[in-house]
C-alpha cells in the first residue's frame, strides 16, 4: 500500500512543518503533541485500542539520524560516515528525543487514567536503524566485505533499540498487569519490534546476522512480537519460528506488490502451528474466507479490510470490524 499523506506536525510557536524542514525536539511542545494525539472512541470493539505517540522515526532519531519533513511525512537520513566510528550510536541514552519519547508516552498514559493503554510507538528494528545510519547500499557492501564490522554496527543499533522501548515501556503503568500491542492484551510488558530491511539479506544472512540481534529484544520483554511484511516474510520465517522467546508475530499483507495469498498460506500456516499470529492489510471477501477456512483459530487474529476486487479501497463499512477471539475461536477481522 503506498504511504499515506499525514497531517503536517504541529510546532511549538504554533506554525506547522514545512517541506524540507527539519525536525527536533527544541521546536516541539510535547504538551501540543499530546492535545493531536486523539483518544480511542467510545464504540465497543472486541480488540483494546490505545493511543501511542506520532511516528518521528523514533529510533533512527535516537540513533543521532537528522529528521526531515519531505512528502508529507517524517524522514531519517544518515549520520554514520565511518562505520568504524559507532560512538555517535553509543550516546544514544543522552538523546533528547529518547526525553521526548518518555515524556509524550507519560502524558499519554496520564490523560488515559486506565480508561484505555498506551500503545507502543513505530520502533524501527535494528537492520533498519543501520539502513538508516549508512544507506542501504553502504550497507549491503559492509555486509559482505566487512562482516565483522557489520555485526557491531547491528549491536550498537539493537542498544538503540532497546534504550528506546525500554524508555517507552518505563514510561507508563501496566494495563490490568499487562500491555497492549496490535490492539491485543499481553500479560507484563510488551514490545513491537521489526526487520523491513531484511528484504536486503538471504535466509541464510538473516540467521546469521540479525537472529542474534531478535535474542537480545526478545530476551528484554515478556510478549515481544515481530512485524513483518507478506513480501519479505519467506526470508525471516525459518528462523523466528525457532525463536523461542518471540510470542507473536504479525504480517502486513502488501498489496498489491507482495504475493498473492496462494504463494502466502504455506508460510502463514508455519507460523500458525507455533506462535500466535496477527495478520494486517487488505483482503478481498474470497480471501478472507481462504484464511478462516486455512488457519487454525487458536492464537489467530485478523484485523484486515475488505476491499473490491482489483483495487485497494476499503469497502464502506467493512474496515474495522473485529470479532472477539472468546466468542469466535481466536478469529477477529
Amino acid at each position: 500500500m503506498p504511504l499515506q499523506a499525514r497531517e503536517p506536525v504541529p510546532l511549538a510557536d504554533g506554525s506547522a512543518t514545512r517541506e524540507g524542514a527539519s525536525l527536533h525536539p527544541d521546536v516541539l511542545s510535547v504538551q501540543q503533541l499530546v492535545d493531536a494525539v486523539g483518544e480511542p472512541g467510545s464504540e465497543a470493539t472486541d480488540v483494546i485500542p490505545g493511543v501511542a505517540p506520532f511516528d518521528f522515526c523514533w529510533t533512527e532519531a535516537i540513533a543521532g539520524c537528522p529528521i526531515v519533513w519531505r512528502a508529507d511525512q517524517v524522514w531519517a537520513e544518515p549520520c554514520l560516515d565511518d562505520l568504524h566510528d559507532l560512538s555517535r550510536l553509543q550516546t544514544a541514552s543522552e538523546s533528547p528525543w529518547l526525553t521526548l519519547l518518555g515524556e509524550w508516552t507519560r502524558l499519554l498514559a496520564k490523560r488515559a487514567e486506565g480508561r484505555y493503554p498506551a500503545s507502543p510507538p513505530l520502533l524501527r528494528g535494528p537492520i533498519d536503524i543501520a539502513a538508516a545510519a549508512v544507506g542501504d547500499e553502504r550497507l549491503c557492501w559492509a555486509m559482505i566485505d566487512e562482516p565483522d564490522t557489520f555485526r557491531q554496527l547491528l549491536a550498537a543499533c539493537t542498544d538503540v533499540f532497546l534504550v528506546s522501548a525500554q524508555t517507552w515501556s518505563a514510561a507508563k503503568p501496566l494495563f490490568h498487569g499487562g500491555s497492549c500491542i496490535y490492539d491485543v492484551w499481553a500479560p507484563g510488558t510488551t514490545i513491537r519490534t521489526q526487520a523491513d530491511n531484511a528484504a536486503l539479506l538471504s535466509p541464510r544472512l538473516y540467521r546469521e546476522f540479525l537472529l542474534p540481534c531478535d535474542e537480545r529484544i526478545c530476551a528484554a520483554f515478556d510478549y515481544p512480537l515481530i512485524h513483518t511484511h507478506s513480501a519479505v516474510l519467506h526470508i525471516m520465517v525459518d528462523a523466528i519460528v525457532d525463536l523461542p522467546a518471540l510470542r507473536g508475530v504479525q504480517v502486513s499483507l502488501d498489496y498489491p506488490g507482495g504475493p498473492s495469498l496462494v504463494d502466502l498460506l504455506p508460510l502463514l500456516r508455519q507460523l500458525n502451528e507455533c506462535k500466535p499470529l496477527v495478520i494486517t492489510g487488505p483482503v478481498t471477501q474470497e480471501e478472507l474466507d481462504t484464511l478462516l477456512a486455512s488457519l487454525s483459530p487458536r492464537g489467530l487474529c485478523l484485523e484486515v479490510k475488505l476491499r473490491e476486487d482489483g483495487t485497494g479501497h476499503a469497502e464502506p463499512g467493512a474496515g474495522g470490524r473485529h470479532l472477539s477471539p472468546a466468542r469466535a475461536g481466536g478469529r477477529g477481522y
